[in-house]
Formats: structure tokens, C-alpha cells, sequence
């Protein structure tokens, strides 16, 4: 407590003292037994009382032993199961677990990790990609202010994301690597990376890089081809020594015909080659007619509209063309044109939409004027004062024109606008709604429209965009949330096709152990979301004929079915609507490729680089004593004694209340009887 708070508790005790002697004592003409009992028992009321009043506060010291924790992460993907190491790993972690001293000095924590970190309840070794980095980065985030040294079983090889021996050095938590896997070095040939576009375009020319790895110790010579179907479209001869042992190839490919195409790129093996299952790598090319060619007019700089580019063009198959109201334009070349803070200088532009029936997507922000925009268009008008306001983005997730999700719009950054009331002249369909401050309103901050003749228009009421996609990749450690929420909604207002009732979104072709996904929305007659109909897909694979049939589950605004365990193949599909003459067919291919069968050896140097000791110590499965030891003899990871300082104050102590009740009543009773009552 503090001087002042000690000086009215004794001004309290002082002040109860005499208001209980000026009862007992003064002023009374009959005289009785056992006054200072009276007194007392009123000091206590009064005091007790007073001492509500002032609510002193007391600290109350607690102690208490804080054991550091042990992370145990474990590789869960497919390549250990194809190493032959999955029960020697289980046996590793359960000597590890049932070790006695471990689990005295440490809390122990166990997880697996192969495209996502999880806590591990059991290991089934099944994941087809490996995500090292992000397992790492995710267990630094969720104990960065603990002691928790990180034992990292793995083979040390992942499939995909950033590379993990830069972020492993970059961390506080000390990681003692587990190698898994045979780390002897085999001669072989491996195709490490391939890169190739999605789309290509009709009688063009696609490129595809290869990179080709060696190891060994003699010179040697191979060939490279890449096949379409059994046909050579590209042959070059490659040499490898030990000194130089990768390779960059680059080949220019014809695109003749529309439609999938699958190739293999092959490296021809040695024979004395132990693996031959990553000397080819499949990939397919899409053959698409032409682009969609948008226009995105802006009279100012500012950093929305390169986002805004980067984001659309994420998509191969659009184009977007950066123009200011002063060019010479002829908006019937486009598909769409993105309107961005117009002005007065947008006149013939607005004519032209007008005339030639374009959609439209207009953005709004500080530097637009409104007066000109309210008279050019006759969706909505605005009574745009000279004030700004920022605007929270709020997720509408009854929007039912086409499919979108909530990619965490609550957590984005405002949107900046000129502050007024917006009415709208047509039926709109907000996608995010305006919060300003806390309190969420009807106005719609991002809304879509269409006319009677099909025309579609978009608008966003605010500046800023960037701040979503950078606010994206910081999410995600990827712009690929937010480039697919644009992409969908340029996609919607690029297109002029009419509208169905069944909707199917999903990709030409797939690699084996990506995600693969169909997903279907279901409108009712009046085009309203029906989240009661029974969806079904029946698949057929080309090549067997073999037919499988699965119902789509709701998730969201959309139905979804998972196809990720088919086997390679060309499928033909249909989705049908049950109680209704309602169906939609497509087809993909599922390319032969899992990344996790690639690798035939442990990633050894890699995993000696990230351990956190002197000699960059690895340990393997049939040292978990060592392991043991060498974490109980660390002086970095000992119990650490903490103090908890708990504030009390005296008015939650409801033992007070008891003592005012208990005093009260026993000087009643006295009172009572001795006939003072």
C-alpha cells in the first residue's frame, strides 16, 4: 500500500473508534455491564465498513517452478514410409516419451509436420508434400517467449516453401536435427526442378526450364528428351563430372491445338543408378484460344494500380493493359476496364462503356470527383463531403453471385474514402460492407451489379488495396489468397455468359498429391443459394473406365468434393442435382508425380547446417540416449524459479462481508439482551 492509502486506514480506525465510544459512552442515561464489548463490536462494523470505502490494495507474492519445453517435431510425410523408417521412428519417439528424466526436466510437446504443422495424437507417414520451413517458424511463434529447444525428426527433404536452413538460422530456439534415412551418397541423376507455365496461347511457343542434379565421381554422359504421349519434342545431350554436376536446360515447345497437353521430361539413367523413379518428371501446358484483355485507367500514380496488375495477371490467362485518360483508347479491344479514381478526364471513356455495353469495375478513393462520377454513371450517387474517412472491410457471407470466400477481411487494413452517403439506383450485391469504427453499416464498401441486359459493373469504394495483398502474403507467406479473391471477381465481370444455375470451378489438370478439389454452387429458380440440394459427381477414368461415384458436402456458399486419392489419369466427370434436370460435365488429368518419392538419400548437410552446436551435431534413430543426454546435461535448459505479484484488493474479499454480518448479529443479540431494544 501506498503513504496515502495507510494514512485513510488510520483516519478510518481513528473515526470508527470515536463514532463507536460517542454511542456507548456519551449521552446515555442508563448506565449496563459489558460496554467495551459494545464498543468493540461497533468499532468492528464501522471499521470493516470504512475500509470498503477505500478498497486498500495488497500484493501477494506467489512462487512457482517453470520447466522449459521440449518440441518433439516429426516428419509425417510419405518419404519416410518410403525410406522403410516409419516404425523405427515411432519407436525412437516412444523411447523418447517414456524417458523418465526427459519428462521430469522438460514438458514435453509432440507434433507432426508435412504441408502443415499439427499437434501429433499418432503418425501415419502418409502426407505427399514436406513444408520444413513453415513448421519451424510456426513452433519459434507459439513459444517465442519459452525456452523450448526443438528436436526436428526428418529426412531433411521438403518439396516446397522457403528454404529452411536460412530460417532455422534465424531463430532463438536451439534445434537438434534426428536424421532419418540412409545418408550414403549413391551416383544418380536427378530432375530437381522443373518450371512451366500453366496456359499457353494458340501457335505460340512455351518455354520450359529443367534443372538436372548429379552426384557421383567419374564423368559421365546422358540425354535429355521431353516426350508428348510417346512422341520426342525435345532431345539435347548432357555431360556431368565432379566438378560440374548440375545443369540448366531450356526448351522452346510449339503449342499447335487447344487443350491439355501432357509431356515427360526425361534424363536418361546410368546403369549403375539406385534411383530411377526422379530421372523424369511429368507436367501438362493448357493450349487456351486467347487471352482476356483488360484495361486499367488511371489518371494518378499510386501503388493500387501495380497491385492491382500483379494481382489480375497472377493469372496467365488475362492481360492488363495501363492507360491514362489522355491516350489514345478504343475500350471495344476489351473484355473489361477498370475504372480508377475517375474525374472529369474519364468523359469520353464513360461514353464509350456506355455505347459499346462494357463491363465495368470502377475504384473510388480521395482523389475522385464525385460531382463528374455521380453524372456519369446512374448506379449510385454519392454526397461526397470534403472529409475522409477510413473503412473497415466486413465479409457479406450470404453473397451468392458467384463463389467467394473470406480470406480475412476482419484483420485488413482500412480502405481511405471521401466520407458521405451512397444510395444506389439498382439492386447491388455488397461483398464487403462498410465498418467505420467498430460498428458495421449496410453501405457497401465493395458491391457488384448487373442490368437486365447482362451488363456487370463492380464498384470499391476506397483507396488502398495494396495494404490487402501485402496484409495477404504476410498472412499466408503467399499473395495467392488474395490474387484468387480479385481473380474471381475480375473473372465474373469479364465474362459476358449468361448465368446458370450449377456453377463448377475447377482446374484443367493437377499434379499428384496437390489438393484436388471440385467445387459447385447451386442457385434455386430464382437464383437464390440452395444450402439443402444434394449434389453428386460420377468419374470416369478414360484409360480403365472405371467408374466412382461421390456426393459434395457444403461448405460455406459452395458444395466441395475431394478427388485427391484418385489414381493418375484422364477423367471425364458429371454432377448432378438430385430431384432435378439439372447436370454439368467437365474433364482433368491428375499427372503421375509425388515429390516425396523423389529422394533417396537423407538431406544431411542441410540438417547439419541447422543444428545449434559447436560441431553442427546430428543425431540419428538409434541414439535417442545420446540425444537424451545431451539435452539433460545442457545448462540452457534448466528449470527457471518465477514470482507471480498478485494485486488484491479488499473489497473482493467477501470474508469482510462475513465479519460485518457476524458483528452486527452478536451485537444484536447483546443489545437484545440486555434490554436495550
Amino acid at each position: 500500500m501506498d503513504a496515502l492509502t495507510i494514512f485513510w486506514v488510520i483516519l478510518a480506525a481513528i473515526l470508527a473508534l470515536g463514532l463507536s465510544f460517542s454511542q456507548y459512552f456519551f449521552g446515555k442515561k442508563r448506565k449496563f455491564k459489558n460496554r467495551g464489548w459494545f464498543v468493540f463490536l461497533r468499532f468492528v462494523t464501522w471499521f470493516a465498513l470504512f475500509l470498503l470505502l477505500i478498497n486498500p490494495k495488497f500484493s501477494s507474492n506467489s512462487y512457482y517452478v517453470e520447466k522449459p519445453a521440449l518440441l518433439l517435431a516429426v516428419d509425417n510425410s510419405s518419404s519416410i514410409a518410403n525410406f522403410g523408417k516409419a516404425d523405427e521412428v515411432r519407436n525412437f519417439m516412444a523411447e523418447l516419451k517414456n524417458n523418465s528424466e526427459l519428462t521430469k526436466r522438460f514438458d514435453l510437446e509432440i507434433y507432426s509436420f508435412g504441408e502443415t504443422l499439427r499437434p501429433a495424437d499418432s503418425l501415419s507417414f502418409e502426407e505427399k508434400q514436406t513444408e520444413i520451413g513453415n513448421a519451424l517458424r510456426e513452433l519459434q511463434q507459439i513459444h517465442k517467449k519459452k525456452t523450448a529447444p526443438i528436436v526436428l525428426v526428418t529426412d531433411g527433404n521438403q518439396t516446397f516453401g522457403e528454404e529452411y536452413r536460412y530460417l532455422a538460422n534465424n531463430q532463438n530456439s536451439q534445434i537438434f536435427p534426428v536424421v532419418v534415412g540412409d545418408t550414403t551418397q549413391y551416383t544418380d541423376l536427378e530432375i530437381t526442378q522443373l518450371n512451366a507455365n500453366r496456359y499457353t496461347f494458340l501457335n505460340n511457343k512455351f518455354p520450359v526450364e529443367i534443372f538436372i542434379n548429379y552426384v557421383g565421381l567419374k564423368n559421365i554422359e546422358s540425354e535429355f528428351v521431353i516426350q508428348e504421349n510417346e512422341r520426342t519434342v525435345f532431345r539435347e545431350k548432357v555431360n556431368f563430372s565432379p566438378e560440374n554436376k548440375s545443369k540448366r536446360i531450356s526448351a522452346i515447345l510449339p503449342a499447335n491445338s487447344i487443350g491439355v497437353k501432357t509431356y515427360t521430361a526425361k534424363i536418361l539413367p546410368l546403369d549403375q543408378e539406385k534411383n530411377k523413379v526422379n530421372n523424369q518428371r511429368k507436367f501438362a501446358i493448357e493450349t487456351i484460344g486467347q487471352k482476356t484483355e483488360i484495361l486499367l485507367l488511371a489518371g494518378i500514380l499510386h501503388p493500387d494500380i501495380g497491385a492491382l496488375k500483379k494481382a489480375v495477371e497472377s493469372n496467365e490467362q488475362r492481360s492488363v493493359t495501363i492507360k491514362t485518360p489522355e491516350d489514345e483508347l478504343n475500350v471495344g479491344e476489351y473484355q473489361l476496364v477498370i475504372l480508377y479514381q475517375p474525374n472529369d478526364s474519364f468523359q469520353s471513356v464513360f461514353q464509350q462503356i456506355k455505347d459499346l455495353k462494357i463491363n465495368a469495375f470502377i475504384i473510388t478513393g480521395t482523389a475522385t470527383d464525385y460531382n463528374f462520377l455521380n453524372s456519369a454513371q446512374s448506379d449510385f450517387e454519392k454526397q461526397a463531403n470534403r472529409q475522409f474517412e477510413d473503412f473497415l472491410p466486413e465479409f457479406n457471407k450470404n453473397y451468392g453471385v458467384f463463389q467467394l470466400e473470406d480470406i480475412g477481411f476482419d484483420d485488413f487494413p482500412p480502405l481511405r474514402d471521401r466520407f458521405g452517403r451512397t444510395e444506389f439506383q439498382n439492386r447491388i450485391r455488397p461483398i464487403l460492407f462498410q465498418n467505420i469504427q467498430g460498428i458495421t453499416t449496410e453501405t457497401p464498401l465493395l458491391a457488384t451489379v448487373e442490368d437486365q441486359k447482362g451488363r456487370r459493373k463492380a464498384f470499391l469504394f476506397g483507396e488502398g488495396i495494396w495494404k490487402w495483398r501485402a496484409k495477404s502474403y504476410l498472412d499466408f507467406r503467399s499473395f495467392e489468397k488474395f490474387d484468387g479473391f480479385l481473380g474471381k471477381l475480375v473473372q465474373y465481370l469479364a465474362s459476358t455468359k449468361k448465368r446458370e444455375r450449377l456453377e463448377l470451378s475447377y482446374h484443367s489438370f493437377y499434379n499428384k498429391g496437390d489438393e484436388l478439389m471440385i467445387r459447385a454452387e447451386y442457385f434455386d429458380r430464382n437464383f437464390v443459394f440452395d444450402p439443402h440440394a444434394k449434389l453428386t459427381l460420377v468419374a470416369e477414368n478414360k484409360d480403365t473406365e472405371q467408374r466412382v461415384q461421390r456426393p459434395f458436402l457444403l461448405k460455406n456458399t459452395d458444395y466441395t468434393v475431394n478427388l485427391s486419392d484418385f489414381p493418375p489419369g484422364k477423367y471425364n466427370f458429371t454432377v448432378k442435382v438430385e430431384g432435378e434436370n439439372l447436370s454439368k460435365s467437365g474433364e482433368f488429368t491428375l499427372i503421375d508425380f509425388e515429390p516425396e518419392k523423389q529422394f533417396m538419400n537423407a538431406n544431411l548437410n542441410q540438417l547439419q547446417e541447422i543444428a545449434h552446436n559447436p560441431d553442427h551435431q546430428v543425431y540419428f534413430l538409434n541414439a535417442a540416449d545420446l540425444l537424451a543426454k545431451d539435452l539433460l546435461g545442457n545448462n540452457a535448459f534448466l528449470p527457471v524459479q518465477k514470482s507471480k505479484q498478485k494485486m488484491i484488493s479488499i473489497i473482493d474479499w467477501y470474508y469482510l462481508l462475513i465479519v460485518i454480518l457476524l458483528s452486527l448479529a452478536v451485537e444484536w443479540f447483546l443489545r437484545k439482551y440486555n434490554g436495550l431494544i
